[in-house]
């Protein structure tokens, strides 16, 4: 269980939400930093990437240090990690992620690209902060993994099982009599055998 907050005893819910207890963007283990706007925990050497990028962007305080304003609490206690991370990591490739374990540069250049350029998020659609703003809440994001399916579950094709039974075998024509007895039908009948051909005339020997 993570420390017990001293200074903002409202966040010990939100630290201890497991998709919180990683950084939102190097998956540092026990994050005590936070982007208020943003909604998201972040590890020490990120929340300077985060400044970095500016106020308008992103508003950095100390889980431990700084006093919280209970708008900022109920911001990322709404939003968090997982919510905000389906959001703006909705077309990202997994390889463009850093490690705890990489430099600070190869940070900040993910996090500039992912808040300020917003390269990764989803096209057209409003950010779990705007969610908020509207009364909406973010974490339909995390339901539908950022994206909108309706489309795609559209375009999807037919379970085999369907696809079998629209594309039924044709039987075999010794298959036939049997399955017209088993249905009741009497069989078919036979063909009449072909005559024979008539012999060839014998000549008279000469």
């Amino acid at each position: 269980m993570p420390p017990k907050n001293n200074v903002n005893p409202e966040l010990d819910p939100v630290i201890a939400d497991p998709a919180n207890r990683t950084c939102a963007d190097c998956d540092a283990k026990a994050p005590r930093w936070a982007s208020v706007n943003l909604g998201i925990l972040v590890c020490i050497d990120c929340s300077g990437a985060h400044r970095n990028l500016g106020t308008h962007i992103s508003v950095v305080k100390s889980v431990t240090l700084d006093k919280w304003q209970p708008k900022w609490i109920a911001t990322v206690g709404k939003i968090g990690n997982e919510a905000g991370n389906a959001y703006y990591e909705d077309r990202m490739d997994s390889s463009e992620k850093p490690r705890e374990s990489d430099s600070l540069e190869k940070k900040a250049a993910f996090i500039r690209k992912k808040y300020e350029n917003k390269q990764f998020v989803p096209r057209n659609k409003p950010s779990p902060s705007e969610l908020l703003g509207q009364g909406r809440d973010p974490k339909e994001y995390c339901r539908r993994g950022g994206r909108d399916r309706s489309a795609s579950d559209e375009r999807r094709p037919a379970a085999r099982g369907d696809d079998r039974r629209q594309r039924r075998r044709t039987p075999s024509p010794d298959e036939r009599p049997r399955r017209q007895a088993a249905n009741g039908a009497p069989p078919p009948k036979a063909a009449a055998p072909a005559p024979a051909p008539a012999p060839a005339p014998v000549r008279a020997a000469a």
